[in-house]
């Protein structure tokens, strides 16, 4: 009887120390699943932040509009006397070809380009062989000449894309 006495004086005691640790089971899995869900909600809001949500009528005529293809316009060779900052003279023979997506832009360009032609011997004189041997001058040129062009073929006809790029075919300084 001692013994009877001595386990039911024990069995509370074992009954008090489960419950702590199924509690303790239990906060540690609402810790984890609370962690989990704003891991995924934070995850969620990072790579969708920058994203709004489209109308469907938007995304219907994006849809509809067929990509414009590109119309190349090839230009003749330009050679000119380079800006000299030494005693040697430098050359630029350059040939280059214009990138429209619209035909007006095409249209705008064959009737201008005499003064295209103008503005851009102007241009390519100005360089200096120094400014155009680095592939950034290259590029810097490149954007010179687009906006110039688009600077002339708009004063007479509004278009809404213009000349959208120069790609040089041949680009010799000597």
């Amino acid at each position: 009887m001692a013994e009877k006495k001595k386990a039911e004086a024990e069995a509370p005691e074992a009954d008090a120390e489960a419950k702590p640790k199924k509690k303790s089971k239990l906060l540690i899995i609402l810790i984890a699943l609370l962690l989990l869900g704003g891991g995924g909600g934070g995850a969620a809001w990072w790579f969708l932040k920058g994203k709004k949500p489209q109308d469907p009528k938007a995304a219907a005529q994006k849809k509809e509009e067929p990509e414009k293809m590109p119309i190349f316009i090839r230009l003749d060779t330009f050679t000119v006397n380079l800006k000299k900052i030494d005693a040697e003279e430098h050359y630029l023979q350059v040939e280059m070809q214009f990138k429209v997506v619209d035909p007006k832009v095409d249209e705008a360009l064959k009737l201008r380009m005499p003064e295209i032609r103008n503005a851009l011997l102007l241009l390519l004189s100005n360089k200096t062989q120094e400014e155009l041997a680095t592939v950034e001058g290259k590029q810097k040129l490149s954007s010179d000449i687009v906006a110039q062009s688009n600077q002339i073929i708009r004063a007479k006809e509004p278009a809404k894309d213009g000349v959208v790029g120069v790609y040089f075919t041949s680009f010799v300084i000597q």
